[in-house]
């Protein structure tokens, strides 16, 4: 299956007080961290979509370029105007519609299993080459919580490019209709993490010494 996932790394990070990209994990800048796991799953190419911060991301989205690497950045002119407007940006940066995109933002650490695990349930669940039928999004869960990150048929990809901040962005989208949403458990409760302020940062990873 042809999967673009888009990696969303355009934020002002205001609340954390620094680049959430460049926030240590597992021994490497959370970025690099993302990317790695992206390269091991079934993804076909990720779009890293750059802020403000773009310049010191930049290198980490490009700079491990060799054969097979499967990471590009665009900048985001409109940042400012939210989460939305990175998406929009992310999608226009393909050349034509993929048969899905997987959306996931910098601060919300992956998983290569679990993405594998989505594209697999979407094989499963889609015809290959034929409509997604009636079940066009697939969203992971732990326990009775939906967590991160979703996969979007390909045709939803003109809903996708027309989110707004306004009309209520990606979750708009998937609670549009619940009869579209398929809903893989997980076991894993990383897939709740947010990263959104340092005082998120012990409870996700109690091992990590901040400076």
């Amino acid at each position: 299956m042809d999967v673009v996932a888009l990696l969303l790394a355009a934020g002002a990070s205001s609340r954390m007080g620094q680049c959430k990209a460049l926030l240590p994990w597992q021994g490497q800048p959370l970025i690099a961290y993302q990317l790695h796991q992206i390269q091991r799953s079934r993804v076909r190419e990720c779009i890293v979509v750059l802020g403000p911060d773009a310049t010191r991301v930049r290198p980490h989205v490009e700079a491990p370029l060799r054969p097979g690497w499967k990471a590009r950045g665009v900048v985001n002119p409109r940042c400012e105007e939210g989460k939305c407007s990175s998406i929009q940006t992310g999608l226009m940066a393909l050349p034509v519609p993929p048969e899905a995109v997987l959306v996931a933002a910098v601060d919300q650490p992956l998983d290569a299993r679990l993405l594998n695990a989505l594209i697999d349930a979407a094989e499963a669940e889609w015809d290959r080459g034929a409509s997604c039928g009636r079940r066009t999004i697939i969203v992971p869960t732990f326990g009775e919580k939906r967590g991160h990150p979703p996969l979007f048929c390909g045709s939803l990809f003109a809903e996708l490019i027309g989110v707004s901040e306004e009309g209520g962005g990606l979750k708009a989208v998937v609670r549009r209709d619940p009869a579209r949403v398929l809903h893989l458990s997980w076991s894993d409760p990383s897939i709740l993490v947010n990263l959104n302020a340092l005082t998120d940062l012990p409870a996700a990873r109690p091992d990590l010494e901040l400076r």
